[in-house]
C-alpha cells in the first residue's frame, strides 16, 4: 500500500503527523509540486521524495492533503489533473481542514458531501466560495465515495478513518478503541 502525503508552503504538519505515524509500516512518501524544501506552518522544514509529475497515479493508494492556506493552489492545473486522475482510478483522496478547502477550490467536491475548515460555512470567509457547490456538513470527518474530508481539530479521527478506509482497521470497535487510546479515555 502506497500512501502519499502532499507538501506545500506552510502546510499544517500537525494535521497529518499522526497519519504518518500510523502508516509508517507501509510505503509512505511525500510529494509536492516542486523538488525543494517546504516549511510547515509550525516552521519545520521538509524535503520531498518525489514531485507530482513523476508519480504514477496507479501506484498511489491514498493521497493526503494537509491543511494550510489553499488559495495559492486552487488554480494549479497540474495538481488538479493529478487528483482527478486519482479519483478516476478510484484511489482514496483525503483532505483535512484547508486540504479539504483545496479539494473544493479545485472543483473536486462539486455535489459531494464534505467537511473542512470551519470557515467553509462562514459566508464572510474566502474559503466559503470553494464549498459553494458541495454539500458541506459540520461533522468531524465525512466520507463520500473515495474522498475523505475532515475538520482540522479532528486530526485523530481523520487518521483513524484513513486506517479504516484502507482496511487496516476492520471494525467499528477497533476504531473506537484507537480513538479512546489517543484521547486518553478510559
Amino acid at each position: 500500500m502506497k500512501i502519499a502525503l502532499f507538501y506545500y508552503d506552510e502546510f499544517s504538519e500537525f494535521e497529518i503527523v499522526l497519519v504518518g505515524l500510523l502508516f509508517k509500516r507501509f510505503d509512505l512518501i511525500s510529494i509536492a509540486l516542486e523538488n525543494r524544501e517546504y516549511k510547515s506552518e509550525e516552521c519545520q522544514r521538509f524535503c520531498v521524495d518525489q514531485v507530482i509529475q513523476n508519480v504514477d497515479t496507479d501506484s498511489v493508494d491514498l493521497f493526503v492533503i494537509p491543511g494550510g492556506e489553499p488559495a495559492p493552489l486552487v488554480e494549479n492545473h497540474e495538481l488538479k489533473s493529478f487528483v482527478e486522475s486519482l479519483i478516476a482510478r478510484n484511489k482514496k483522496v483525503a483532505g483535512i481542514c484547508g486540504g479539504a478547502a483545496l479539494l473544493a477550490g479545485l472543483g473536486l467536491l462539486k455535489g459531494r458531501k464534505c467537511t473542512g475548515l470551519t470557515s467553509g460555512k462562514n459566508p464572510n470567509m474566502l474559503s466559503y466560495q470553494y464549498f459553494s457547490e458541495s454539500i458541506f456538513l459540520d461533522d468531524h470527518v465525512v466520507v463520500d465515495g473515495n474522498i475523505i474530508t475532515a475538520q482540522g481539530q479532528a486530526y485523530v479521527e481523520f487518521a483513524l478513518e484513513l486506517l479504516r478506509q484502507m482496511g487496516v482497521l476492520k471494525t467499528d470497535k477497533e476504531f473506537e478503541e484507537g480513538l479512546k487510546w489517543f484521547k486518553n479515555i478510559r
